[in-house]
C-alpha cells in the first residue's frame, strides 16, 4: 500500500511539473512558430549547450533562410550602466538590450508606447 501511494504520488508531483513547465509564455499568439537558437559546444563528455549565440547568427538566419521570417537578439546586462536624458541620469542593473523587432514577435504588453513604434 505505501509503494502505491508513493508511485501515484510522484505521477502526480511529475504531472504537475510537466504541466507547470508547458504553461509558459503561452499567451503569444505566435508562440508555436516561435524558436530559440542555442550554441552546441564540446565533444564528447565535455559537450554543453549554451542559452546564446553569437550576435550576427540573427541577422544571417534571416537573410540566408527563407524559413526565417523574424529574428530578434537579447542580450543581458552584465555591468551597470548609467544613462542622462535632459537633466535626468540614473544607472540600472537590471536591464536587457533587444533589437526592435523583438516588440512585434512576442505580445509582452507595454507600459508605455507601442510595439510598432518601441523607440
Amino acid at each position: 500500500m505505501a509503494g502505491l501511494t508513493a508511485g501515484l504520488a510522484v505521477g502526480i508531483l511529475i504531472l504537475l511539473w510537466v504541466n507547470d513547465e508547458r504553461s509558459f509564455d503561452s499567451f503569444h499568439k505566435n508562440g508555436a512558430d516561435i524558436y530559440r537558437m542555442e550554441l552546441f559546444g564540446g565533444t564528447g563528455a565535455s559537450k554543453q549547450i549554451w542559452p546564446l549565440i553569437v550576435a550576427p547568427m540573427g541577422p544571417l538566419a534571416k537573410n540566408e533562410l527563407p524559413e526565417v521570417v523574424d529574428q530578434a537578439r537579447m542580450c543581458d546586462n552584465f555591468w551597470t550602466f548609467h544613462y542622462k536624458y535632459r537633466e535626468k541620469s540614473f544607472a540600472n542593473e537590471k536591464a536587457d538590450f533587444t533589437d526592435p523587432s523583438f516588440f512585434s514577435m512576442f505580445d509582452f504588453p507595454l507600459v508605455e508606447g507601442s510595439a510598432s513604434q518601441p523607440f
